[in-house]
Formats: C-alpha cells, structure tokens, sequence
C-alpha cells in the first residue's frame, strides 16, 4: 500500500505533515509542563492534524493525552457523555479497566455499557445524570482521579470546543468548567476549534470564565518555502516536475490555506504528465470549484442579499473600510449601521474571520466560486 500523494479532508501525519515547527515544539513544552492551551485559527488551517501529531510524540508512560471531539454535544450532558467515553475509553488497557473505573470513579451515576460489534467503538457508556451539578462534576474529575489512580499526567484535547457557546445558559457551564478544571493538579486541557470568532470569544474576553486560563497559540499561515520542498518532493518522487512559479500560484490562489493546497495539488497531480502546465494549474482551481460548490451553495443559501453582497466586496478584495460611502455605494450595503451588522453576523456565522483589523473570508475557495 503506497502512501497517499497529498492529504485533505482529514487530520494529516507523518511525511503529509510539513512545518508547524515551532507550533509543535510550543504545544509539546505545555503538555511537558501542564500548561493549559488554546489553539486559535481560521477553519481547516491544521490544527487537529497539529494536535494530534504532538499526541503521538507526548504520549508516554509519565503522561497520556486523550483526545474527543465534542462537535455533536448541543447540552452540558452530551459534552461530558463524550469527554466520559473518551476518558474512560483511552486510559483503559482493556474492557475490564474501563469498566472498573466506570463503578469506582461514576458510582453516583446511572451507568449504562453498551457493547457494539463495531471494532472503532467497541463499547460506550450512557450516563444517567439525576443530580446534575453534582455528577457533572464527577465526569468533569474522571480525568484528574484517574491520573491520581494511574500516578501520571493526563492532556486531554477537545477539538471544536467552542460548541459549549451554544448550549442553553453557556456562561454557567462556562463557568462550572472553569472551576473544575483550574483545581486539577495532573491534567491540563487543550482546547480548540473550528470557528475562529466563537474561540477568540472564549478566551480573549475579560468578562468571560475561560479568560486567561492558559496559552493562546494562534497559528500562522505555512510560508512558501516549506511548501516549495514538500510540494516539489511529492512531484519528483511520482517523476512529475512542477515550477516554483507554479508552486506560488498554487499557495497564493488558496490563500496558502494547508488543506486547500493540498488538495489543489492532487488535482494539479491527476491532470498533468512529465512536466506541470498552466494548463493544469487552471483545470485543477476549477476542479477545485467544482468540488466544493455544493457545500458553498448550503452554506449560502440561507444568507440575506445584503450578506451575500458583502461577501462579495470581501472576495473583490475589500477588507475593511466597509462603512464607506464608496462601499456602501459600490456593493449595496445599505447604511453604515447596516454594514457593521452584517459584518458581526458573518464573523458569528464563520463565514469570515477578523485579523490585524481587517476581514478575510473564512474559506478562501468560496471568495473564487463567489467571483465566477
């Protein structure tokens, strides 16, 4: 079985993964050190593949990352039924352990064990959360008792954290995390997500609970010349030759979005031969489009003229300056006071994302389907 070409649409490793350097050497340094970390970045930038990378090089006998994705809680309990899974299931050696430490560490709750024919999910428990404040906290414990049973660190990393923003009365699970968590003395807590608004939300707020409880890692778009070396490796190993012009206009056309480039290059990769042509260069940005038209047309489709026409003065090259009269005026924004709505409910949406003062689409491959 050879090894895939070029990665997208999931976590990438080993010879897939390329710079995030001093990113990973940072993350390794908190987990070493209990350093609680918040990983903040537009959608699809790497950071689980990022994460998950810095899982494999730290997991030890000293100390054990358990990772969750926590995208499909909409309440308080569904969150902590998948962060007591995940627990429960990754600090377990065998169905036994997972069960013992189920009774000894949730005995006020109503467990219920399923078994499953399923080899990924072989078994899960159900909580039955009767007093709520009370054997909440018990799940939100299960990591720091289980590291004191086990006489170890746990990481434990949550990706798409920021779904904890949507359940009903938000700030007092906030809350509640916060107090439990900043008393553990053996874990300390990745936490990361998808929507770069809503996790800014969180952590950069002074009003907010999660308010400088740890670092805040921000990553940085990947520069050229990693992507020159990994892309030109992947060409020449297959005895295909790619320009660094071409190579240029491949990251910049994606706005060196890592999960877009990659996929970028398997297109260019199928359509060309030998020697890579702009030709190639042009049918692989279409094929592009073409992919992700569909998921551009459902995001959109609910969206208000307005928004959309703001969506287009943001793909046109207009990132800030949209109280404008010659804005306004020029993509039909209606007012001032119209403008800076629609901006706050785009930035909520994720559709864009703020940076340096300025608004940047949130996926760079929409800005292109939106001009053609």
């Amino acid at each position: 079985m050879t090894d895939q070409v070029f990665v997208f649409g999931k976590p990438v490793e080993d010879n897939a993964f390329t710079d995030r350097e001093k990113e990973s050497a940072r993350l390794a340094a908190n987990f070493a050190g209990g350093i609680n970390t918040f990983i903040i970045s537009p959608r699809r930038w790497g950071k689980t593949s990022l994460v998950k990378k810095v899982i494999r090089e730290t997991d030890s006998e000293k100390i054990l990352c358990i990772f969750a994705d926590v995208f499909m809680a909409r309440t308080p309990e569904e969150f902590c039924e998948m962060l007591g899974n995940a627990v429960l299931k990754q600090s377990a050696s065998a169905v036994d352990e997972f069960i013992d430490n189920a009774k000894r560490f949730l005995g006020r709750i109503n467990l219920g064990v399923n078994l499953s024919p399923d080899p990924m999910n072989p078994i899960k428990v159900q909580f039955g959360l009767n007093d709520e404040q009370q054997t909440v906290e018990d799940i939100l414990n299960l990591p720091e008792r289980i590291a004191e049973k086990k006489d170890i660190r746990i990481v434990v990393c949550l990706d798409e954290f920021q779904q904890i923003t949507e359940f009903a009365d938000s700030l007092s699970f906030q809350k509640q995390l916060r107090t439990v968590w900043q008393h553990q003395k053996r874990v300390s807590y990745c936490l990361f997500g998808s929507k770069k608004h809503m996790m800014e939300g969180l952590f950069d707020d002074a009003s907010k609970p999660f308010y400088k409880f740890g670092d805040i890692l921000y990553l940085k778009r990947i520069p050229l010349s990693y992507w020159e070396e990994y892309i030109t490796d992947k060409f020449n190993a297959a005895g295909k030759a790619i320009s660094a012009d071409q190579i240029e206009r491949i990251c910049q056309v994606v706005d060196y979005h890592s999960s877009y480039v990659q996929q970028l290059c398997w297109y260019v990769y199928l359509f060309s031969n030998e020697m890579v042509t702009w030709q190639n260069i042009d049918a692989g940005i279409e094929e592009l489009i073409d992919q992700n038209t569909a998921l551009f047309e459902s995001r959109t489709e609910n969206l208000s003229p307005v928004q959309m026409r703001f969506l287009k003065a943001v793909a046109n090259g207009i990132h800030n300056g949209f109280s404008s009269s010659e804005v306004i005026s020029k993509f039909k924004l209606g007012s001032s006071a119209a403008a800076v709505a629609t901006k706050k409910a785009l930035l909520e949406k994720g559709l864009v994302y703020c940076e340096d003062g300025k608004c940047f689409l949130a996926d760079p491959v929409m800005g292109l389907w939106i001009n053609r």
